[in-house]
């Protein structure tokens, strides 16, 4: 059995935008199976959002 690495273009703690929502700023929380879970970053509280990575700036 072999493991695949999973090469992403951003990593956890990053900064990201949105390409539908540009103004919203959001922090990569985790990247599994080439989906990004990220949190907003003016309220971390609010629910979480994911992301393809063609969808993030």
């Amino acid at each position: 059995m072999y493991r695949v690495v999973q090469e992403s273009k951003f990593k956890p703690g990053d900064t990201v935008y949105a390409k539908v929502n540009s103004k919203v700023k959001l922090i990569v929380r985790l990247y599994y199976r080439q989906i990004y879970y990220c949190k907003s970053a003016e309220d971390p509280e609010k629910k979480e959002v994911v992301f393809f990575e063609r969808e993030l700036l």
